[in-house]
């Protein structure tokens, strides 16, 4: 698997990095996972159990678990919006979700709730890959292997980065922390990548949709 350091390019402007995002996986499909390191095979496994931390696979219940830690809020809704709306376009439609998921939908739709919860369920894996995408604005767009993304502005960055340092060991999924080495720890963006899988699968298990963001003619075309 790719080291999450070497699978980033050089930062570019946030509309740059968003289209490469959604090149990459609406186009291609993403299929790398960009985790963890191949695992120790000399190292025997056997008899180790997943810590308790790492077992639940219920998003609920890792997000209280969380909400004990003090996580950070989740990024601005109207942010996003404000994100989203610069983007899109008569042949793009962005569907927001309550924990920051954006899922992106072609154009012309009949029902792009419906086809973005479609995308978003196809996503849901505990071990789905994604790919942390620098700007040069200093942000973190993170794709997943469908045209579903987080983003995570500077500002969000400084405030969550302390508290991905202390539990980012348990947004893993319990295979990933089986074959993590001893004393391994992600790269940073892949930390802030792993939050985002979290939240996807959060939005994945109730996709409770906050916004759909359409061209103002598609808009007005379906009232």
């Amino acid at each position: 698997m790719l080291n999450p350091k070497d699978a980033s390019r050089s930062p570019l402007s946030s509309r740059i990095a968003l289209s490469l995002a959604l090149l990459l996986a609406g186009i291609f499909g993403l299929a790398a996972a960009i985790l963890l390191p191949a695992p120790n095979l000399k190292k025997s496994t056997a008899g180790r159990s997943a810590p308790e931390s790492l077992a639940a696979a219920d998003p609920e219940t890792s997000l209280r678990r969380h909400q004990k830690a003090g996580e950070p809020p989740a990024p601005s809704t109207d942010d996003l919006v404000q994100f989203c709306s610069n983007h899109v376009t008569d042949k793009r439609t962005f569907v927001l979700f309550k924990r920051g998921t954006c899922v992106v939908v072609e154009e012309p739709c009949t029902d792009p709730l419906a086809e973005a919860r479609k995308k978003l369920a196809a996503c849901a894996e505990s071990e789905a890959p994604f790919v942390p995408e620098p700007t040069s604005e200093g942000d973190l767009i993170i794709t997943f292997k469908e045209p579903v993304f987080h983003r995570f502005t500077q500002e969000d960055l400084e405030g969550l980065l302390p508290w991905l340092d202390q539990v980012a060991p348990a947004l893993l999924s319990p295979a990933e922390s089986m074959a993590a080495v001893e004393g391994w720890s992600p790269h940073q963006n892949a930390k802030v990548g792993l939050l985002a899988r979290r939240r996807m699968l959060e939005d994945a298990t109730q996709a409770v949709p906050v916004k759909i963001i359409r061209a103002r003619n598609r808009a007005t075309a379906a009232r």
